[in-house]
């Protein structure tokens, strides 16, 4: 790729620093491409903005004249004189500039639009290019709600050369004053509002030969760009000549979308005897404030032949490059890249390698919640007979705020305590970083090692929990929301004011225990079960008790995690308790989560024995999973006074790193548990990830049953530790993704119960008797396919059927109903499900299985059928009176037939009688007993009829069918 650098650069980018946004009408000048962006007016009102177009001209068409911009609000639109602001370094590209300043009347969201008569000629991806309009219309919102706006302004050029066969990146160096976030998304030239270019087409369009295979000659050839960094590949061009696209870089604050502007860009794709340089870029990466970030960037030119043409007597190269940040300029600071130092020097053949010494440290005012985006260029430098190519390499550096120093914990004095005074006093050091806003804290039961490298605040997975925020002003906070008999680990960090936002890294943790006169110890899970499930529990003794009395102990359990009223407890001791442990049991230890608290009684006996002391709540650590398709996550929490992350334990007098067990058993093959691995958790945190052995990967056929031993501290001398308390069992599968074997369906149809063809010509039924329309069944039945290559976990079926020829689940639909497998039958019975009671039994029909992780089938065999109708009127009938053949029905029951309109006409073509079954509830049998519409007789004789039928058939163009006939009315003796 090809990077144009302009003579009047500087001047470029300080109009793109003041943001863009127009629309002009200009005759035969041919615009390449456009941006459009706007940014507040200096020192102006909220509502004042200044809007401009940059446009870039193909010095072939006519000089640019005046623009029109489009402000979007209703207002008159402006006519505004073009600034040139120079040409490319080719000479083939003029660089415009429109601007204008523009009061807009109120709060909303505006589209503001620049529209120029001709694009330049012989754009590839659209048709007529030279007689197209070109059009760019950017979005912009104002709401003081969410603070004041500029939009986004683009620091790379946006007319591009590319080479055949190799991969073309343009970034067009998105860069937010406001720190907003950024986001991408390509979208088609327009020609007028929401109007696109006649038969625009993207670069990989399938039906044209642009793209063929990558640079590697790899296919299929790619062309996106990057929703997050923003960089827009084609990879690669195929076909010399000049094409635009169009994308939006989106701007977005507190996740509401509050702008977007528009590129119109275009790429011109050479054939030179040249390959583009390469640049080996640092992964992305942060900096604290203050700190100094150095790196080495490295870049190189090809040499060697690309693999679309291997012929190795052509010269590629290499040829000398230049390394620079594409964002820095010599005569215009753009902060914060004028900070940035950067110095490559150069070596190798014709000096083709280049290595940068990148030099920043940032500071507190460069703090912002989204990456700065360095874009590093490099260029090469061949011959003049040959084309300068070059490539952009990204590189995104995160800048942090530096963590707050100097925090102190200190609990409460015992008189605090005794007066009933619990709360945790903290300090630190007043933090001086410019745009912090608030000092967040957060605590922990227990000391826990976390040492952040560019992960800001304190992430969940840590256990820390949030406590409360004060302004950055502050620098002291008392926690009441504690209790005594923990040890309270706290933290804070600094967040940063709206919109560039921003964290700084936590603070060091300082850690206060507040003693209590008893603790309790064991909350162990001995048994998970649904009813009989036991819970271990210990305590300690008082360590005031009153001399010359004895302590006594009631026990309290509650469901859940969280402390409740009272009255929710339940007392699980009849009597005061004298010993320290107990086990509690009858509990659903599988689904319920359950608490603890001991109340402290003294007495000289049980019968005078008054509380003195209750103490904090202790659950049993819960565990939970979240499965993969080849892993098992574990993780497992509790609400207890205790650390469940310490680092190191006294037992007996040696020190020993506290590392939680993990047991394991596989249902069906081990009878027992057995210890599967062990958990460092002080840095790792209470969590473990189960992705089997490489002898014994995990099997999505096999059930998996865990617990957790865990490790424990009170973290203080007159607490014996280690505390050991195992979690509930937890039997989990792996997520499965692969589906059942389709099952293999039949079918069969029922007329009152009986086997019936569809197509049986005369129904059995006599047409004297009364016959019910919906008297048909259709019964499904299925077998489930065998064999090692199909699970055998099906728990349900789906039921697919359309009255209508369907191949796919999309043709069905919905199911239309889903039954369950037979508790306790095995997979190889023969499954049934009826349609009962249809008028019909055409359609398409099929089944899928459902595994127990929700997984379907493919559909079985699909089953159409369409139905043969039946409806046969008499020649003759006798409405004398004698009861015999009094009613003109048909001769026997009709099958599938949804409605008739019937009129009989008399010799004379004179229409006597009219039925309508939709007027009769459906009654499509007529039962005319020969008296005309107006009541009377009518008379022996020949009589004729017409009418229509609607039917039921698969094809919805075959149910309607005429109907025509005669018959004779007999009377008297000439029914002998």
């Amino acid at each position: 790729m090809r990077l144009q650098t302009y003579k009047l650069f500087s001047a470029l980018l300080t109009l793109l620093l003041l943001t863009i946004l127009v629309p002009d009408v200009v005759y035969a000048t041919h615009i390449r491409a456009g941006d459009l962006t706007m940014r507040r007016k200096p020192n102006g009102g909220d509502r004042e903005y200044i809007i401009t177009a940059i446009l870039y001209r193909d010095v072939t068409g006519v000089n640019a004249g005046d623009g029109l911009i489009d402000f979007g609000d209703g207002s008159d639109n402006a006519i505004v004189k073009p600034q040139s602001l120079g040409y490319t370094e080719d000479g083939e590209t003029e660089i415009i500039q429109y601007q204008v300043e523009h009061t807009f009347p109120s709060d909303g969201n505006y589209k503001v639009s620049y529209f120029e008569r001709n694009r330049n000629p012989g754009v590839r991806n659209m048709e007529i290019s030279s007689e197209t309009p070109f059009y760019i219309q950017s979005e912009f919102m104002i709401n003081p709600a969410l603070g004041l706006n500029s939009s986004p302004v683009l620091l790379i050029p946006p007319v591009i050369k590319g080479a055949i066969g190799q991969k073309f990146i343009h970034n067009a160096g998105a860069y937010d004053i406001d720190g907003d976030s950024l986001s991408y998304r390509l979208t088609v030239c327009l020609q007028g509002t929401d109007t696109p270019v006649q038969n625009y087409r993207f670069p990989d369009d399938p039906n044209e030969d642009w793209s063929k295979v990558t640079e590697q000659c790899e296919t299929p050839a790619v062309f996106y760009i990057d929703e997050s960094t923003g960089d827009l590949t084609w990879d690669a061009p195929f076909v010399a000549g000049e094409y635009n696209v169009a994308f939006f870089v989106e701007e977005w604050r507190d996740g509401i979308r509050i702008g977007a502007v528009n590129r119109d860009m275009q790429v011109i794709i050479i054939d030179p005897l040249n390959l583009r340089p390469i640049i080996e870029g640092p992964a992305d990466t942060c900096v604290i404030a203050g700190d100094p970030l150095l790196k080495e960037i490295f870049a190189y030119d090809q040499d060697n032949a690309p693999c679309y043409n291997s012929d190795s007597t052509l010269d590629w190269g290499p040829h000398p490059i230049k390394l620079e940040i594409s964002q820095q300029s010599d005569e215009i600071a753009i902060p914060p890249y004028a900070d940035m130092i950067f110095t490559p020097t150069y070596s190798g053949v014709n000096n083709s390698e280049a290595r940068g010494d990148f030099s920043w440290t940032p500071q507190c005012a460069d703090i912002r919640q989204e990456p700065y985006k360095i874009t590093f260029e490099a260029k090469d430098f061949p011959d003049k007979s040959n084309t300068q190519l070059g490539t952009l390499q990204n590189w995104n550096v995160r800048v942090l705020g530096p963590a707050p120093t100097g925090l102190v914990a200190e609990p409460a004095s015992s008189t605090d305590l005794s007066n009933g005074n619990t709360f945790v006093s903290l300090t630190w050091d007043p933090y001086t970083c410019d745009g912090a806003d608030e000092i967040h804290i957060y605590r922990k039961k227990g000391s826990f090692d976390f040492n952040p490298v560019c992960e800001t605040g304190l992430p969940s997975w840590t256990g820390y929990e949030y406590v409360n925020s004060v302004d950055v002003s502050e620098s002291s906070f008392r926690d009441f929301t504690v209790d005594q008999g923990a040890n309270y680990c706290y933290r804070i960090y600094a967040t940063f004011r709206s919109p560039q936002g921003g964290e700084s890294i936590a603070s060091e943790e300082d850690c206060a225990f507040i003693p209590d006169s008893q603790y309790i110890v064991q909350v162990d899970v001995e048994s998970t079960e649904e009813e009989n499930g036991q819970i271990n529990l210990k305590w300690t003794v008082p360590m005031d008790v009153t001399p010359g009395r004895t302590p006594y102990y009631n026990v309290y359990r509650g469901e859940g995690m969280e402390k409740i009223e009272f009255d929710q407890y339940t007392k699980i001791n009849t009597n005061p308790l004298t010993d320290t442990t107990l086990v509690d049991n009858l509990l659903n230890t599988v689904e319920t989560e359950y608490h603890y608290r001991i109340e402290f009684l003294e007495g000289t006996s049980s019968d005078n024995a008054a509380p003195r002391d209750t103490t904090t709540l202790a659950s049993y650590v819960r565990l939970s999973s979240d499965a993969g398709l080849d892993f098992i996550t574990l993780n497992w929490t509790g609400n207890v006074p205790w650390n469940l992350t310490p680092d190191t334990v006294i037992v007996n007098t040696d020190t020993s790193a506290v590392y939680h067990k993990v047991y394991r058993k596989i249902e069906g093959d081990e009878t027992s548990f057995s210890l599967y691995d062990s958990v460092f958790t002080h840095s790792n945190g209470l969590s473990y990830t189960d992705r089997g052995t490489a002898d014994l990967p995990l099997d999505d056929r096999k059930l998996y049953t865990y617990y957790i031993e865990t490790i424990g501290s009170f973290e203080h001398p007159s607490i014996a530790e280690p505390l050991i308390n195992r979690t509930q069992e937890l039997t989990v599968e792996l997520l499965d993704t692969i589906p059942p074997c389709p099952p293999i369906l039949s079918l069969a149809n029922l007329e009152e119960g009986f086997p019936m063809d569809s197509c049986v010509v005369e129904p059995e039924t006599d047409g004297e008797r009364s016959c019910q329309k919906d008297r048909f069944e259709v019964e499904l039945t299925w077998l489930n396919e065998q064999g090692s290559n199909c699970d055998d976990d099906i728990v349900s079926y789906n039921i697919y059927y359309s009255r209508r020829t369907a191949v796919s689940k999309n043709d069905f639909g919905a199911p239309v109903a889903t039954m369950d497998h037979p508790e306790g039958r095995p997979l190889t019975i023969q499954l049934l499900y009826e349609f009962l009671n249809r008028e019909y039994v055409e359609g398409s029909y099929a089944v899928t299985a459902v595994d127990d992780s929700g997984n379907e089938s493919d559909l079985s065999n699909i089953i159409i059928q369409d139905n043969c109708h039946y409806y046969e009127l008499p020649n003759a009938f006798s409405p004398n009176g004698d009861g015999i053949n009094e009613t003109f029905i048909p001769m026997r029951c009709p099958r599938f037939v949804k409605s008739i309109n019937f009129t009989v006409f008399n010799r004379w073509g004179v229409a006597i009688f009219s039925y309508n079954s939709d007027e009769h509830d459906g009654d499509i049998e007529i039962n005319w007993n020969g008296k005309t519409d107006s009541g009377n007789d009518v008379e022996p004789g020949n009589y004729y009829y017409r009418g229509e039928m609607m039917i039921y058939r698969l094809e919805e163009s075959d149910e309607k069918q005429e109907i025509k006939g005669s018959f004779v009315i007999l009377k008297g003796n000439e029914s002998q």
